[in-house]
């Protein structure tokens, strides 16, 4: 820790261009080698004139006092800079401005010595990060475009900038303690969710600088957070998933829409040797093409859930039939790209699930499926599908392994909606199976007396735990009318029409 900063009051004369390097119209600038031009305009104004790019972002933003500059002492341990540039688009991919940030080589700094905690949850609130006070003393490197000696100078921080491991941590903490002063209240389960009751109660989802406000009427906030902060209104969040540039990265925008995501009855397994061959020689990334339909999956499409699932299974090898299979489902994209989730009003808070499994379900090592849904007010609001890590014996293993996973995703959503709604949530919650002999065993007062399931036991007694306190209860329902079946296995066309 250094005790006291000598300042230089040394002014560096104007520079001359620093580097001119252009990217082309449109084209994302690289960091460091297309810095445009930069020109210095006093110590603590650097301007980038080349277009309409500016230091948005880091690098002495106006009006935002981040770094002050000190002479070099043997005894600092400096964190080196770059420069970063990016393009900021709208939903037309329009380009809306340039941005240029000055950041930290964090991934210098080490654990323990430099700092302690990173973890951080993750309106656009500009240069969020720089608005952080530091706890600890950090210098930092002078950046290309500063004619400082840097053999003389370093820049210090009195907050935190990009790069550095601790500015989201220290960024979310300075957003929490100044919303929980104007009423807000953190989920104490889901820390990046805030919840202020009110006459008007209004709910908050933060990742990193960018705030989702749901609200009857959001203008009061936002006059709040622009006194406090400077921040961009950007409207209302009307796209949030790019299907259509998808197609058009993969060249599928005019393909031939298909029925289902993957062909039904069709399981992928291990590729050969030749396959594998035949899939190298295509030179593409697999792991990023499932990434990019994963991210749908999650978000807003439910019914991509199990077939991502399934291709996600041979990310380490795999063969020219699951890249066929990919393309499948950009297929399946194609003629469903404008289906989504709705949501409407409903008096209280009424959930209830459908959980599913699939006994063996993979060729490969007979590992059991499962999968389950959950709505509120009769809307879609969670959903998954997983690889049971542990091979069941019997039908009646799987289904208590399945439901001791659901029980305990309901726990935690039941003490999401005391947090987040303060409302008080209908019980029991109604979970649907379409296995009588697991509803039987679970609601009955008779316990595991085989030898041979004595292993999943515990689970059971959990569930029963849940049932006696009345939190949950099972009810039967038929397989054809199971909604969670698509998750634990590949169902043909017309179910996919019913959803």
């Amino acid at each position: 820790m250094v005790d006291e900063i000598h300042h230089s009051s040394e002014e560096p004369s104007p520079s001359e261009v620093v580097d001119e390097v252009q990217p082309a119209d449109g084209a994302e600038p690289c960091s460091n080698n297309h810095c445009c031009v930069i020109k210095i305009i006093g110590p603590r104004h650097p301007t980038l004139i080349t277009g309409n790019i500016r230091p948005v972002e880091g690098g002495y933003p106006e009006g935002t006092p981040v770094h002050g500059r000190a002479e070099l002492d043997p005894a600092y341990k400096i964190v080196g800079t770059t420069w970063v540039f990016k393009l900021k688009r709208d939903k037309h991919s329009g380009i809306l401005e340039h941005k240029a940030c000055l950041c930290a080589q964090g991934f210098t700094q080490t654990p323990g010595v430099d700092y302690d905690k990173t973890y951080a949850l993750t309106m656009d609130i500009r240069s969020a990060f720089l608005n952080a006070p530091l706890t600890e003393t950090v210098f930092l490197s002078v950046p290309q475009g500063l004619l400082y000696d840097q053999r003389r100078y370093c820049l210090c921080l009195d907050k935190a900038t990009y790069g550095l491991k601790k500015a989201p941590l220290a960024w979310y903490e300075q957003l929490k303690h100044w919303l929980e002063k104007i009423g807000f209240k953190a989920c104490i389960i889901y820390p990046c969710v805030f919840y202020r009751p009110a006459q008007t109660p209004t709910w908050l989802y933060v990742h990193v600088d960018d705030i989702a406000i749901f609200n009857k009427n959001a203008s009061t906030f936002k006059e709040e957070v622009a006194a406090e902060f400077k921040m961009k209104d950007i409207g209302q969040a009307d796209l949030m998933l790019r299907i259509k540039s998808l197609l058009h990265l993969y060249g599928m925008a005019i393909c031939k829409p298909v029925l289902t995501p993957l062909p039904p009855n069709k399981y992928l397994q291990s590729p050969t040797p030749k396959e594998v061959a035949e899939f190298k020689s295509l030179h593409v990334n697999y792991w990023s093409d499932i990434g990019s339909i994963n991210y749908l999956s999650i978000a807003t499409r439910p019914d991509l859930a199990f077939d991502v699932s399934l291709l996600s299974q041979f990310l380490e090898q795999p063969g020219i039939r699951h890249w066929k299979a990919f393309l499948h489902v950009l297929q399946y994209l194609q003629g469903t790209q404008d289906l989504g989730l709705v949501y409407h009003k409903g008096g209280g808070v009424q959930i209830a699930a459908y959980s599913d499994t699939d006994w063996g379900n993979c060729k490969d090592t007979r590992q059991s499926i499962s999968g389950f849904l959950a709505t509120f007010n009769g809307c879609l609001v969670l959903w998954n599908t997983w690889k049971q890590p542990s091979i069941s014996l019997s039908s009646a293993e799987v289904e208590y392994k399945s439901l001791c996973d659901l029980t305990s995703e309901f726990l935690w959503l039941q003490q999401w909606c005391v947090d987040c709604l303060i409302s008080k949530v209908d019980y029991p919650i109604p979970i649907y199976k379409d296995n009588q002999g697991c509803i039987s065993t679970t609601c009955g007062n008779s316990s595991i007396k085989n030898k041979q399931m004595k292993h999943v036991a515990i689970q059971l007694h959990f569930v029963k735990e849940a049932v006696n306190s009345s939190r949950i209860c099972l009810h039967y329902t038929p397989t054809n009318l199971m909604l969670a079946d698509f998750l634990t296995k590949l169902v043909n066309g017309p179910f996919y029409q019913k959803l």
